[in-house]
């Protein structure tokens, strides 16, 4: 993506946009497909796809490289999909009750169950619907989260077998607690995930296990097993690099100054009385602020680019931040403003904008909202966009 194409093409209109290359996208699923191999990827695609938009990435994905797994954390955001026309697995990793479970069985959404609770209860509804229905069991490793304990296999395989005829398993998951962490912490929580499964498999042979997500599937190759899931090395958030995978983030967001002006020294900017100038200063005032992804810990901390110079964030409130630009010269009023992604020589990825917050990339785009439009392209042109007002692809 060039920066001259990002207010052209029928997106002029927008003051503040994401923009996701879809190509990029693709590229990105290939290389993990290639690194985990024979593995299955599970495209995650929960909190709208990290923020990319669920269902213009999960029905790119389909169409062009023939995903057929996806996960969400929610029940509403897989039949989100489902109504979107996406076919394929929709794995639902989060928490989910019996009370949801008839829309779940409606919508061939697979629950990845936490306990024996939720797989007898799964398994009424099997047998009231005259059907087998598909589930995952989820297991809890070390992350004290969702899932029985490795040391309850035993029992929970005798459920799995006897449950069988009404609830199918279809896989076992788990999650690592820390996947950057020490090779021996990894291997303690790897190797409770495999006793569990080999005594379950003694009763119930043949299902596919899935342990690793991004950060494991580049550090930990046998733990790639028989599905991995993908999230931030599908978007190219690549925390751990690897000499075999070169993702590159498929998204760029960017806004305009709203505002050019001069402050004197000791004035206070932001809520709260955020931050003092020391000096007199050149503000911009951006339409970008704690619904979009900027936090009070970005304050004098975190930079923007203008004209690929870094500005440093001195303000922010719900709807708004402010940034010093006493260093561009002749700043303009609806310049471009860069919060990720490259421009002049430089670039700001999520993780460092993240890390200015002390937040995950995750949380940082699961906050940005959707009235940030996600604007799509493929090749050079404009593919589609998601916003507020709905999504439109041309269709």
């Amino acid at each position: 993506m060039t920066v001259s194409k990002h207010f052209a093409n029928g997106y002029a209109d927008d003051v503040t946009g994401m923009d996701v290359d879809l190509d990029l996208l693709v590229d990105n699923f290939r290389q993990t497909k290639r690194h985990v191999a024979p593995a299955e990827v599970v495209a995650v695609v929960k909190s709208e796809a990290y923020g990319h938009g669920a269902v213009p990435v999960a029905r790119h994905l389909s169409e062009q490289v023939y995903c057929r797994h996806f996960a969400v954390a929610l029940v509403d955001e897989g039949v989100q999909l489902r109504l979107a026309g996406i076919d394929g697995e929709v794995m639902v990793m989060g928490v989910t009750l019996p009370s949801q479970f008839p829309i779940m069985a409606e919508h061939g959404l697979t629950p990845v169950l936490a306990g024996p609770a939720h797989i007898r209860a799964w398994a009424d509804l099997a047998r009231e619907r005259g059907e087998p229905l598909p589930y995952h069991i989820k297991v809890d490793v070390g992350l004290g989260r969702m899932g029985v304990l490795a040391d309850d296999a035993e029992q929970m395989a005798e459920l799995v077998r006897h449950l069988r005829p009404h609830a199918r398993p279809v896989g076992v998951a788990s999650h690592l607690s820390h996947p950057a962490g020490t090779e021996e912490h990894n291997r303690m929580e790897f190797c409770r995930f495999t006793r569990f499964c080999e005594v379950l498999d003694a009763s119930v042979p043949g299902i596919p296990r899935h342990l690793a997500a991004s950060q494991a599937a580049v550090r930990f190759p046998a733990m790639h097993l028989e599905m991995v899931r993908i999230g931030g090395l599908l978007y190219g958030l690549n925390h751990i690099p690897s000499p075999s995978l070169s993702p590159r983030p498929v998204m760029r967001y960017c806004t305009r100054l709203g505002q050019v002006k001069r402050l004197p020294a000791g004035w206070w900017v932001g809520y709260s009385q955020q931050l003092q100038l020391e000096k007199d200063t050149t503000v911009g005032i951006i339409p970008v602020g704690w619904t979009d992804g900027l936090t009070s810990y970005h304050v004098g901390v975190g930079s923007l680019l203008v004209r690929g110079i870094r500005c440093k964030i001195i303000g922010t409130c719900t709807d708004f931040a402010m940034i010093d630009v006493s260093g561009v010269p002749d700043p303009q009023l609806g310049e471009e403003v860069v919060l990720i992604g490259d421009q002049g020589g430089d670039a700001i990825d999520a993780i460092q904008l993240g890390k200015w917050a002390q937040i995950s990339t995750g949380q940082l785009l699961g906050k940005i909202s959707l009235r940030v439009p996600r604007r799509y392209w493929s090749g050079s042109h404009a593919a589609g966009k998601l916003s507020i007002l709905g999504l439109d692809f041309g269709e």
